[in-house]
């Protein structure tokens, strides 16, 4: 009976703190100094940048709801803290996972987040970042890792608190508002947009665009796949995400029925006490494969306990009673080889968005939700240097290709209805003829691929079309050699919004002699060259999306530049 009283009064006075909160925003300092943001990759320092940084605290509640206090930084930089340049606008950082105390953002940063701002583009904006609970402020509790609502609501109440600080200290804002994050942020920048469109609008918040990056999107359909792969190059992750769905939703788990030693007997020292990076976790776990840190019945997705689990996960997911407003623009991204969140994860979200009235394309403003599965070769780190680079690009473009929340009306012009064949066409408007590049036979590296493959497989075909079964199995061994699979590729096809009559019309039209295009011929030898040498299609598909691949393989050192 005192617990059901205890638990009333905490409701009273969560609903007269919040009703309070609603009509004042409040914060207070915790400290102010100018400081130095710099990107450092393999000890080399890439860039770095002058900032201000104001650190505060603000009131949010808990994944129980209950008031908390939480810590974040506002982050100034110089240029605009001084006058000299304007603001663009502000970005609503969402980080990537820590494990350990000493690594809470609102202090030290994060890599990515200080990567775009120090980045050679040196984007006009001023960034908002929160410390997730479990750091900072609340470092005595338990990181509440993936719990997507409650780590959002957080982000969006302390960008509330920012705008006052800002109005406060006279800090400029600018028209535009962005919501990013990569890999544990990803999700929570997701998360952020939903609580934007169910609450957060009538506050006065309204996002001009979302970037996700390698993020679990689908909470299920994660841990499914990587028990159905076996292993996973972040073991650690695995261990947080049961120990945060514990602590924080109350599961009743028993850690010694959930995972095995070592493990096991550490959750305390190990996990919950903060003391470790993930990367010395890495090595305490001591292997990839989950059967080496997982009980067998956390294996089985017949079994009780995985059926529980997995039931938690759809209960907290992104989209279990989402809404979405389609006229909200996004941008995912997810590597093919993410080694960290299978990539199947952001797929299952696209086919919801999808239904849900959303039109994917990998081109830039064409619809509004831009994806690029595109990105291959490189794992869940490696990954997040497109990620960024996008990201900044795309930020520091808006102002020009975007004003008073209309796309530019000459580059929509250009993109309302770009299609492969199209792009194509507008990269040879600027000198960049690809029928000539796919045609040109005297390259050394060319004339050593056709040998190899006429080696291989007998005499080389020229039929065109005419055996389509011929033309799939030659495009999955050279597919193959960037280890990528049939249906990897159909999957790009499909997330990226080119459809298989797209690539077709784009494929006759490279593989015509234009000598003979007037009368409709076509060069049997062409269409040997692009089906032997798809790479190139690739890279100049990549290209068409903003994304430049140097094939230093096979000589094609500069797709740019070639003749």
């Amino acid at each position: 009976m005192q617990r059901v009283v205890k638990r009333s009064l905490l409701w009273v006075l969560l609903l007269m703190s919040t009703t309070a909160y609603a009509q004042d925003v409040s914060y207070q300092i915790i400290s102010e100094k100018d400081t130095t943001v710099s990107i450092t990759i393999n000890g080399i320092k890439l860039g770095s940048r002058d900032i201000h940084r104001y650190m505060y605290s603000f009131q949010s509640v808990d994944a129980e709801g209950l008031p908390v206090n939480v810590s974040a930084a506002v982050w100034v930089p110089s240029e605009i803290y001084n006058g000299s340049v304007p603001c663009d606008g502000v970005v609503l950082y969402n980080h990537f996972t820590h494990l350990k105390a000493t690594e809470r953002v609102s202090v030290v940063g994060e890599q990515l987040c200080n990567a775009i701002l120090s980045s050679p583009m040196k984007p006009n904006y001023v960034f908002v970042i929160s410390d997730y609970l479990g750091f900072g402020l609340t470092e005595n509790r338990p990181q509440a890792y993936l719990c997507g609502k409650t780590n959002s609501r957080n982000s969006l109440d302390g960008l509330l608190a920012a705008r006052k600080l800002m109005n406060d200290y006279h800090i400029p804002q600018g028209k535009y508002l962005f919501n990013m994050g990569y890999s544990q942020g990803g999700t929570e920048s997701m998360f952020a947009a939903r609580l934007c469109d169910e609450e957060y609008k009538d506050k006065g918040i309204t996002f001009d665009k979302t970037f996700s990056g390698g993020g679990p999107l689908d909470f299920q359909k994660v841990y499914t796949e990587m028990v159905r792969i076996g292993r996973t190059s972040i073991p650690s992750a695995v261990v947080l995400m049961l120990v945060s769905l514990n602590e924080n939703y109350h599961m009743g788990l028993n850690y010694k029925e959930v995972f095995q030693d070592p493990i096991a007997s550490h959750i305390d020292d190990w996990i919950l006490s903060k003391d470790y990076t993930e990367a010395e976790l890495r090595k305490m776990i001591g292997s990839d494969s989950l059967k080496h840190f997982l009980q067998p019945a956390y294996m089985d997705m017949e079994s009780e306990p995985a059926k529980a689990l997995l039931k938690k996960l759809k209960e907290i997911s992104l989209t279990t009673d989402w809404n979405p407003d389609v006229t909200q623009h996004y941008y995912i991204e997810h590597s093919r080889h993410d080694d960290y969140v299978p990539i199947q994860s952001s797929r299952t979200i696209f086919s919801w968005m999808r239904e849900k009235g959303f039109t994917t394309s990998l081109v830039p403003g064409k619809t509004n939700l831009q994806t690029n599965t595109a990105v291959f070769k490189l794992g869940h780190e490696a990954s997040a240097v497109v990620w960024l680079i996008q990201t900044a690009a795309a930020i520091q473009a808006w102002p020009v290709l975007y004003y008073e929340g209309e796309l530019n009306r000459y580059y929509n012009d250009l993109v309302k209805d770009l299609n492969l064949l199209k792009a194509i066409k507008l990269l040879e408007s600027m000198g960049i003829d690809l029928r000539k590049l796919f045609r040109n036979q005297e390259k050394k590296e060319v004339q050593a691929l056709l040998k190899e493959l006429k080696d291989g497989h007998g005499q080389l075909r020229r039929s065109g079309f005419s055996d389509v079964m011929d033309i799939l199995s030659q495009l999955s061994e050279i597919l193959a050699k960037v280890d990528l699979t049939l249906q990897d590729f159909v999957e790009m096809l499909d997330d990226s919004g080119i459809t298989i009559p797209d690539l077709i019309e784009a494929y006759d039209y490279l593989t015509k002699d234009p000598a003979k295009e007037q009368e409709g011929g076509r060069s049997p030898a062409a269409a040997t060259y692009l089906i032997r040498h798809y790479e190139q299609v690739m890279a100049a598909w990549l290209l068409t999306g903003g994304i430049d691949v140097q094939y230093d393989k096979w000589g094609w050192n500069n797709l740019n530049n070639e003749e």
